[in-house]
């Protein structure tokens, strides 16, 4: 019979807590997408498919059919979008329901130290960045440097 040497089952635990912990954090990246600071409160899928729909009708000229295709397409996809910023806090929800049960009470508070400071470089990246080009175009790019010979 082979048995394995405690220290060998630390290590184990401790990928396994690794890896759960990099899934936590990657799926609250991807999926935790609250409402913009400084933007007010955060609009219903009805209210942002109206705002929406306005401000097309008014740069394109839409037709009053036109109109109603076009808010029936961006209320499903405001729709859309909520229900997998839900799915994803509940997913996140469940994740941290599943450390609580097998770190212990240090452990588990070092682990939510850690996904704060996470989000709180997330926050502090967000506002760092350069504000995205009109149009979606991409940013200007640097001419070539000349040849140096």
């Amino acid at each position: 019979m082979l048995v394995t040497p405690p220290n060998n089952k630390i290590k184990n635990m401790k990928k396994i807590v690794s890896i759960l912990f990099a899934v936590a954090i990657a799926s609250s990246n991807i999926l935790a997408q609250g409402p913009p600071e400084g933007r007010g409160p955060k609009k219903s899928p009805e209210e942002r498919a109206e705002m929406i729909t306005k401000r097309m009708t008014k740069e394109l000229a839409l037709t009053p059919e036109q109109q109603t295709k076009v808010k029936a397409i961006v209320l499903k996809r405001a729709q859309e979008r909520d229900a997998k910023i839900k799915e994803g806090k509940t997913l996140r929800d469940k994740v941290d329901t599943d450390f609580k049960l097998i770190l212990t009470a240090d452990q588990y508070k070092k682990y939510e130290q850690e996904k704060a400071e996470m989000k709180k470089k997330r926050e502090q990246k967000k506002g760092q960045r350069p504000p995205a080009p009109p149009n979606g175009s991409a940013p200007p790019s640097t001419p070539p440097a000349p040849d140096q010979k």
